[in-house]
C-alpha cells in the first residue's frame, strides 16, 4: 500500500507523472544496477541530448580554446600548434585520430582526453553502487560506459581545471598590489580598527588584502586614494616576450555609477609611472568634489596590460579581476564588518550559487527547511533536461535529487529519514589538478582525484539519517575541488561544510563544519554582517569560504599560488550575494516558511538570469520537496510539491 493515489498507481511502472509536464518524476526501484537500466531505458534519448547540447557543443569547446593557455605551462599538453610533434598530447592525438572512424574531432581532442582521463582516475574513488547504476544507465540507454561515466563526473574536472586556468590568466594580468589613503595618516582616527591611531602605515593596505567589508573607516573626505598596480611577464607562459607593464590607456575606476578612465578624466584620475619600476603605475583617483562626509564609498578598479592577444578575437589586452574596494568617511559611525563590500545597486551583479537553512525561532512553526538555488552552466541545455529522480533502493534509504538524465547524482537531495542536502563550488586551487602540478611541475598530468560531489551527496542520502551521520562522511573524505556543503534534518540539526582537498596536510582535514551560533550576541560578533547565521536558528552558503580563508598559500617556482579571495572570478559575487542573503533573512526571521522561503530565493539580487539551474525548498520532517526546474531562471517558474512519502509504504503495512 502506497500514500498518494496517482504516484501508487504508477509506482509499479517506474515512472510517475508530474503536475509540470516539462520535468518529469522518475521512480527507480531495485539494486542501483536495476535503478540504473530502467533510468537508461526511460531517458536514453535525453541523456544523449543532455550529453550533446552540454558536454560536446557547449563545454568541450571550451575546453579545448583554454588549451594553449595551459599548455604554456603544463607541457605535455603543448600540441603541433605550437609547434611541437613529440608531447604526450600530440602523439596520444595522433594515434587516436589513426585510429579513429566516428566523432573523431570530438573523441580525438584536448577536452574529450582531459576528461576521460580524469574520469578514469575519479574511478577508483566512487563507491561500487554507483557504478552499477551507472552501468546500468549504460546498458539501459545503449551508451558506453565510458560516456556514462565522464557524463558523472564531467563536473568536478570542469571546475578544477576552470580554476587553474582562471589561475593562469590571473598570473600573467595586472595586480592591484597597494591601496592607500594619505590623508588617514594623521586625521587622529582609528581607521583600521587595530587599536591604535595614526600609526604608521594606518590609511595604507600593502600588500593589497580583499576584504568581504570595508578596508578603513572615519577616513577624511577630502584627500585621494592612492593604488598601485603592478604586472609582470613571467619566463613561461602565453605572455612571455611580452612588454611588461600596466596600460594607462585601460585603467578606469568605476565610482557612484560614473566610470573614470585614463588620461581623458584628469585631473580626477592620474596615472604615473614607478621611478624605477617599469612593472608598476601609481593611480591617484580623487572625486569632484571629494569624498561625501558620513557616508559609504565603493571603488571598483580594473586594468590590463600591453599584451595583444589574438585568441579569441579581436585583439585584446590581458586584464585583471575587477578588484572592489569600501570604506567610510568621517562621521558614518560604521565598524569596519558592519560595511559590506557591495557593488552600488546601479551596477550589475551576477549572483553564483546560494543556500541556506533555517529552523525553530527563524521559522513560522518551528520545522526545519532548507532552500537552494543553484548557477552555473545552463549553455541553454541544463533546464531542457532538468528530471526529478525518486530512488526506492532495494538495500539503504529511499531518497529523492533533483538532477539530469545521464547522472547518478544531483544538485540537491532529500531522504526518507529526514535528511536534506546540498551544495555549491568554492573556487579553490587546494585541489587534485594542483596537486598533480605540485608534484610533477611542467610535466603534471591534468587528473582530478576524490570523491566526485554529487555521488558524495547520493551516498550521504541513502545511508545517512541524520546531519551528524552526513557529517561522518563529509569529514572523512578526500574533496574533487573546493566545495560548501549544507545539510538539515528533520530533528533542526543545521551544518555546513567547506572542503577542500588538503594539499597542505592541515592536521584537522580537510572539512571546515560551520555550525550555527548559540545565541544573538554569538551571530553578531561573528564576523559581523558577513557571518554564516544572522541568528541562532539559520545557516547560510554561497560560493566562497567563510572559515577556509586560507584554502591555499605556497610559491613554486615562479608561481605565487594564492587563497581564493584574491584570484577567484566569484569572490567578489559571492560576498555580495551571501550579505542580501542574510539580510532578506533577518527581514523575515520568525516567519519563514516555504513561500517566504521561495520568496527569498526569487530576489532579483540573489538570482542569475543566465545560468540559472534548479531551485528548491526542502522540508525534512514532511519528507517534501518544493522545486523549481525547467525554465532558466529556474525561480521564474511554479514550484511544484514532490512528498516523498507518496513513494513509501504505509508504517506497519505489510
Amino acid at each position: 500500500m502506497f500514500r498518494g493515489a496517482v504516484c501508487g498507481i504508477l509506482i509499479g511502472l517506474l515512472a510517475c507523472a508530474t503536475p509540470d509536464p516539462g520535468v518529469p518524476v522518475t521512480v527507480l526501484r531495485g539494486t542501483a544496477y536495476q535503478r540504473g537500466v530502467e533510468h537508461g531505458r526511460v531517458h536514453g534519448d535525453r541523456i544523449r541530448s543532455f550529453y550533446t547540447l552540454l558536454l560536446t557543443n557547449s563545454l568541450m569547446p571550451y575546453l579545448n580554446r583554454e588549451r594553449p593557455d595551459v599548455a604554456s605551462v603544463l607541457t605535455r599538453y603543448l600540441s603541433r600548434e605550437e609547434g611541437r610533434e613529440d608531447t604526450p598530447f600530440q602523439q596520444w592525438r595522433d594515434r587516436c585520430l589513426a585510429d579513429c572512424t566516428y566523432n573523431c574531432s570530438e573523441t580525438c581532442g584536448f577536452s574529450y582526453l582531459l576528461m576521460k582521463e580524469s574520469a578514469a582516475r575519479l574511478k577508483a574513488f566512487i563507491p561500487q553502487e554507483a557504478l552499477d547504476e551507472m552501468q546500468g544507465i549504460a546498458d539501459g540507454a545503449g551508451l558506453p560506459f565510458e560516456k556514462v561515466l565522464i557524463l558523472n563526473t564531467f563536473f568536478d574536472t570542469l571546475l578544477s581545471f576552470r580554476a587553474i586556468t582562471a589561475y593562469i590568466r590571473q598570473s600573467q594580468a595586472p595586480m592591484l598590489v597597494r591601496v592607500e589613503v594619505p590623508a588617514a595618516a594623521g586625521d587622529g582616527r582609528d581607521n583600521d580598527e587595530d587599536g591604535q591611531t595614526d600609526e604608521e602605515g594606518e590609511g595604507l593596505l600593502a600588500p593589497f588584502e580583499p576584504f568581504p567589508h570595508a578596508t578603513w573607516v572615519e577616513v577624511p573626505g577630502d584627500g585621494p586614494v592612492r593604488l598601485r598596480l603592478h604586472d609582470i611577464k613571467l619566463s613561461i607562459g602565453v605572455d612571455k616576450g611580452d612588454e611588461p607593464g600596466v596600460d594607462p590607456a585601460t585603467v578606469q575606476i568605476r565610482y557612484n555609477g560614473v566610470i573614470y578612465r585614463s588620461p581623458e578624466d584628469r585631473p580626477f584620475l592620474q596615472t604615473f609611472p614607478v621611478e624605477g619600476d617599469r612593472e608598476s603605475l601609481d593611480v591617484v583617483f580623487a572625486p569632484p568634489g571629494g569624498f561625501p562626509p558620513a557616508s559609504i564609498q565603493v571603488l571598483e578598479v580594473q586594468a590590463g596590460d600591453f599584451n595583444r592577444i589574438v585568441r579569441p578575437p579581436p585583439v585584446h589586452a590581458r586584464f585583471m579581476r575587477e578588484e572592489r574596494i569600501a570604506f567610510t568617511t568621517a562621521g558614518a559611525g560604521l565598524a569596519r564588518a558592519a560595511v559590506p563590500n557591495r557593488a552600488p545597486p546601479e551596477v550589475p551583479v551576477i549572483p553564483p550559487s546560494i543556500a541556506f537553512a533555517a529552523r525553530g525561532r527563524a521559522t513560522s512553526d518551528g520545522r526545519t527547511l532548507l532552500a537552494q538555488h543553484f548557477a552555473l552552466l545552463d549553455s541553454n541545455a541544463s533546464h531542457r533536461h532538468a528530471t526529478v529522480f525518486v530512488h526506492l533502493p532495494e538495500e539503504g534509504i529511499p531518497y529523492a535529487i533533483l538532477g539530469y538524465p545521464g547522472l547518478v547524482w544531483g544538485l540537491a537531495g532529500l531522504n526518507a529519514e529526514g535528511l536534506a542536502w546540498t551544495f555549491t563550488l568554492s573556487d579553490s586551487l587546494n585541489n587534485p589538478m594542483v596537486e598533480a602540478f605540485l608534484k610533477d611541475l611542467f610535466e603534471a598530468r591534468l587528473l582530478e582525484e576524490g570523491v566526485p560531489i554529487g555521488i558524495l551527496g547520493r551516498q550521504v542520502l541513502s545511508r545517512r539519517g541524520n546531519t551528524a551521520g552526513a557529517l561522518e562522511d563529509l569529514v572523512r573524505v578526500k574533496a574533487s575541488f573546493g566545495w560548501n556543503v549544507l545539510v538539515a534534518d528533520r530533528d533542526g540539526d543545521l551544518a555546513a561544510v567547506e572542503m577542500d582537498t588538503n594539499l597542505q596536510g592541515r592536521p584537522e582535514g580537510g572539512a571546515f563544519v560551520i555550525r550555527p551560533p548559540e545565541s544573538d550576541a554569538a551571530a553578531a560578533s561573528d564576523t559581523g554582517s558577513q557571518g554564516p547565521s544572522v541568528g541562532p536558528d539559520d545557516l547560510r552558503i554561497a560560493s566562497h569560504f567563510q572559515r577556509n580563508r586560507d584554502d591555499l598559500t605556497t610559491r613554486v617556482l615562479v608561481f605565487d599560488i594564492r587563497p581564493q579571495r584574491t584570484w577567484s572570478t566569484f569572490w567578489y559575487r559571492s560576498i555580495q550575494a551571501h550579505g542580501i542573503l542574510g539580510e532578506q533573512i533577518a527581514a523575515r526571521y520568525g516567519r519563514i516558511d516555504r513561500d517566504e522561503a521561495v520568496a527569498i530565493l526569487r530576489q532579483p539580487a540573489l538570482v542569475d538570469p543566465r545560468d540559472s539551474m534548479i531551485a528548491s525548498v526542502m522540508e525534512p520532517a514532511q519528507a517534501r520537496i518544493w522545486y523549481a526546474m525547467g525554465q532558466v531562471p529556474a525561480t521564474d517558474g511554479e514550484f511544484f510539491l514532490l512528498d516523498l512519502r507518496d513513494f513509501l509504504p504505509e508504517r506497519g503495512s505489510p
